[in-house]
């Protein structure tokens, strides 16, 4: 399901608030990370507010060229691309995603505006890989839970640009629903994983409250 929010806004932050959203799907990866980010979105949930986070220069920069990025593909590929503020999945009650991009239906955009350094090490270390194994690794759970959130997802063009290396700015990745299976289904499991770790504190947190305080 999607709504017309816009990203960052009051109304975007309360979607958002106590579910994983795609930059947090890292967090449900391993155990130990899973049970930090439990008590995260528990802290969300109960105080009914997100931590502050700060936006250094790097992240600001990324923000501020999504914009110039996202037109330079739809020159390249000849397409528009729409956005979208949120989206979720009535089959994941926990999750939800804000894409950079739709594209139609069935295509989605996530773009990255890293370092010079960091663009040349992603588009070098793509080559002559197949799949998801050319996404970075540190990027694989975020692109997965597109595929998870928006099963009808055919395809997401990951793209990454550096306006300093003039002669080759922007690498774009294209990976498939094919390519995604094994991960989604990989995901899936450690979502559903996550989702009852988090109802299972979230109930017990309540149980604890009512026999202290006697208040349910």
């Amino acid at each position: 399901m999607e709504v017309k929010v816009e990203q960052r806004s009051k109304e975007w932050h309360r979607l958002r608030l106590a579910k994983v959203g795609g930059s947090e799907a890292i967090g449900i990866t391993t155990p130990a990370r899973m049970k930090t980010l439990v008590n995260v979105k528990l802290a969300e949930y109960f105080t009914n507010k997100t931590e502050d986070v700060f936006v250094n220069d790097a992240m600001q920069h990324g923000i501020d060229t999504e914009p110039i990025v996202a037109d330079l593909y739809e020159a390249k590929k000849f397409v528009t691309t729409r956005e979208i503020g949120f989206v979720y999945n009535e089959y994941y009650m926990c999750a939800g995603l804000s894409p950079d991009r739709l594209i139609g239906d069935v295509g989605a955009l996530e773009i990255k505006c890293p370092k010079a350094k960091t663009y040349i090490s992603y588009v070098v270390g793509a080559y002559g890989k197949n799949g998801l194994d050319r996404i970075p690794t540190e990027h694989r759970p975020q692109i997965t839970w597109y595929f998870m959130i928006m099963p009808k997802l055919e395809y997401l063009d990951y793209v990454v640009y550096n306006e300093d290396v003039t002669s080759y700015p922007m690498h774009i990745t294209r990976v498939t629903a094919k390519d995604m299976s094994v991960s989604v289904s990989k995901m899936i499991a450690n979502y559903e994983n996550y989702e009852k770790a988090y109802l299972l504190a979230k109930n017990n947190f309540e149980l604890i409250k009512t026999i202290r305080t006697g208040k349910i």
